[in-house]
């Protein structure tokens, strides 16, 4: 009993003595550093970690690292900031001591002493190297802040020719250090680069086995080897995995396609940056005989995220993980140290291209495939924006391809997003960016007015000013820039109008709310109607500037939509002899037959035609047919309580109808209030204007949030503006037409004059 007592006892000891067996020793003082502060060491690799807090002597750590698994190592000061920054240094160790001290917290002020390991490290620190590259990363930084793509392009170039500069000194460290571990330095952080790596081969064989004997190293080799089974022109190795049902599918599954592979994960914020390029050559060239095989570092427990990701981000192509993230056995296979990476296999399994992105994918995909082949009505939408505002969600409005309403949303990862949708034709869409919380913008300026149609559409800008925002690639929405371009200096003018505009009418809805006199609401009404009167002159010229490109453009997607803002101000002739030159794709599409309804509508409400005739129930509930006025000179009157110009217009409305009654001639006013009787009969009761025939124009909102137009006597003349006249004469014929696309006033007093011959 007590000799096994003594067995565990033993036994227990020298398990305490091997634990506590140390063969590098990392020590030092940092002055002035805070007593609460931690110092942290990591391992870059292994994920071994420790931290102490400094004493009056200063700070040790002790590890234990068997021959031949030296390797690279995190020593950090308090913990990393936000922005990716941190005061810390990356170490390389192996069995020996080192010192570090500083005069300063700072650990870029520290020197490094206490042997060989010291040693590696100043070694290079202090090796050749080229001038002005840190200078080069400012200016390119800045030239991106700026976005000034000439600059960027030109600082690139420099800051490659560099870099290859550095690379040939660096190279030159390494063979006059051939039988140093201190190669890893120069080998691990300047020249290990998964593109050259025959040149890496090469240097390496020339070092010594002491050299090579660690961790950095030893992968690096791994990589080496592998690139020799894995690298351009060889036959891609074979590998099956799990989709996202459980399925197993093998890579030669898809044996006589061009086959993307794809690694990423959905915690990897450059690959889910990337994401929308892959989809984008997905939906181009999936008709090609091409495919992407999506493969995911996701980890274990981590499937629904990967899902979530897929789904987010359109990844619509076979997607497969072993939920190991980085110990993915493909991954391994192929070596994969970082992602987003990826390979290109030709039909034949052979590896022609490896981590092509963004504009070189589409590039070597053209190059390989020719045009592009998207499916029929696919839209695919390609977002890259600032994002200040934190906005997390697109949203998007639009018609279509079956010609139903769509209300869509598509998440925002890290200012990138995509979008796929099915649109026939030229389409106008309404987009606006949020944070998935607070429900549309109440502002206009917050919403993008743009075109769609099937193609790829380009956004780019800053979400929080989405009138600046960049939309292109689509031949419409190009129009369309054109078209907005001719009017910038008009809206530039406009907008502190618009703003005061703003501002005044949110002060009348503020004292409507406080129960202010008519007088206070009035004097109101009158500076909103000076500042129109201001803005008048601007947006004559911008709609002058925009209907003369609409009359040079007639077989226009854009134009056709716009011209349903001109068919209330534009001679009935003009408007259909723009509309008899567009060609039958306009005409078909949805503007465009629109806009052929738009023009019966307003024949119907025109000279010559015969007035539709319309009853209900007036202002005083008795049953009114405007039939029953044959005989008689009839003028509808089309106006609105809330009409400023309408109103305005009453008391010379009251003149005629004094100076004419007698003579056979009655005024029916409709009015646009269905939403508000009682805003409606105050205003007829403080114009004085119950002298005539009242109605309302019979617009009903529907419970489902649309209108109900069966009714609508507005609809039936074609009104869209107010104040409208429509004078009919005793055989119900209409002989004029005043305001929305008619003639003025005083054309409609010389009529009355002329036909009752006063």
């Amino acid at each position: 009993m007590k000799k096994s007592t003594l067995s565990f006892l033993f036994l227990a000891l020298a398990s305490q003595a091997f634990a506590q067996k140390t063969n590098t020793v990392l020590t030092g003082k940092l002055d002035n550093l805070p007593k609460d502060q931690w110092i942290y060491l990591s391992g870059f690799v292994n994920g071994q970690k420790d931290s102490v807090q400094q004493t009056e002597k200063g700070f040790r750590f002790d590890l234990d690292i068997p021959e031949g698994e030296g390797d690279f190592y995190i020593f950090q000061v308090g913990k990393m900031k936000a922005s990716g920054e941190m005061n810390g240094a990356f170490i390389y160790l192996e069995k020996g001591k080192l010192n570090i001290s500083s005069k300063t917290p700072m650990l870029k002020d520290a020197k490094y002493s206490g042997g060989k390991l010291a040693d590696y490290y100043n070694l290079f620190q202090q090796r050749s190297k080229v001038t002005g590259l840190d200078a080069l990363y400012d200016q390119f930084g800045e030239a991106r802040k700026n976005k000034d793509q000439d600059q960027i392009a030109t600082l690139r170039k420099e800051i490659d020719n560099k870099n290859a500069e550095q690379a040939t000194l660096d190279k030159s460290f390494v063979l006059k250090h051939k039988n140093s571990p201190a190669i890893v330095y120069p080998m691990f952080f300047t020249l290990r680069n998964g593109d050259d790596l025959a040149s890496l081969d090469e240097l390496l064989q020339q070092a010594s086995p002491q050299a090579k004997n660690n961790v950095p190293i030893k992968a690096i080799e791994h990589s080496i080897k592998t690139d020799k089974l894995t690298g351009i022109g060889r036959t891609a190795l074979p590998f099956t995995q799990a989709d996202t049902l459980g399925n197993k599918v093998s890579l030669a599954d898809f044996q006589g396609k061009y086959v993307l592979v794809d690694f990423w994960a959905s915690w990897c914020v450059p690959c889910r940056m990337e994401n929308p390029n892959v989809v984008s050559a997905f939906q181009q060239y999936k008709n090609k005989n091409f495919t992407v095989l999506g493969i995911s570092f996701d980890y274990p427990g981590q499937q629904k995220r990967w899902l979530d990701a897929i789904h987010s981000d359109h990844l619509n192509w076979p997607q497969l993980s072993d939920l190991k993230g980085w110990k993915n056995e493909v991954g391994v296979l192929y070596d994969i140290k970082s992602i987003p990476s990826n390979l290109l296999i030709d039909p034949n399994g052979v590896i022609i291209a490896k981590n092509l992105r963004g504009e070189h994918l589409d590039k070597k995909l053209a190059e390989l495939l020719g045009t592009p082949v998207m499916d029929k009505n696919t839209l695919v939408i390609k977002g890259e924006i600032e994002n200040p505002a934190k906005a997390s969600w697109f949203n998007i409005r639009y018609t279509d391809a079956a010609g139903k309403k769509v209300a869509d949303s598509t998440q925002i990862f890290n200012g990138v997003f995509s979008y796929l949708g099915k649109v026939q034709a030229p389409t106008q869409a309404t987009g606006y960016f949020s944070d998935g919380k607070s429900g549309a913008p109440q502002s206009y300026e917050q919403y993008l007015q743009f075109y769609i149609e099937p193609g790829i559409l380009q956004i780019s800008g800053d979400a929080s000013s989405p009138q600046e925002i960049v939309l292109s690639g689509l031949k419409t929405q190009d129009e369309f820039n054109t078209y907005n371009n001719l009017i910038k200096s008009e809206i530039a003018t406009l907008k502190p109008l618009n703003e005061s505009y703003n501002n005044k009418n949110n002060e009348y809805i503020a004292l409507k709310k406080q129960g202010a006199s008519e007088e206070a609401l009035n004097a109101k009404l009158d500076e909103l109607e000076k500042i129109k009167e201001d803005m008048s002159p601007m947006q004559q010229a911008i709609r002058d500037k925009q209907f003369s490109y609409i009359k040079k453009h007639p077989n226009s997607a854009v134009s056709a939509a716009q011209l349903r803002f001109f068919v209330s101000s534009v001679d009935l002739a003009e408007l259909q002899s723009i509309y008899d030159q567009m060609g039958p794709e306009i005409r078909n599409s949805v503007n465009g037959q629109e806009l052929a309804e738009e023009i019966t509508k307003l024949k119907s409400g025109s000279p010559g035609s015969t007035a539709t005739d319309f009853s209900g129930m007036d202002i005083n509930g008795k049953p009114l047919k405007l039939s029953e006025y044959r005989g008689k000179y009839v003028i509808l009157d089309f106006w609105a309580s809330w009409c400023v110009p309408c109103r305005k217009g009453n008391p010379h409305l009251l003149q005629l109808y004094s100076k004419y009654k007698k003579k056979g001639f009655e005024i029916i006013g409709i009015s646009d209030d269905d939403s508000n009787p009682k805003a409606w009969k105050k205003a007829v009761d403080q114009d004085r204007i119950g002298v005539w025939k009242h109605v309302l124009r019979g617009l009903k909102a529907t419970p489902q949030g649309d209108f109900d137009k069966s009714e609508d006597r507005s609809e039936a003349y074609g009104i869209h503006t107010l104040p409208t006249k429509i004078l009919i004469d005793p055989n119900g014929v209409i002989v004029g037409r005043y305001g929305g696309g008619g003639g003025s006033d005083d054309d409609l007093d010389a009529k009355l004059k002329s036909v009752f011959k006063f």
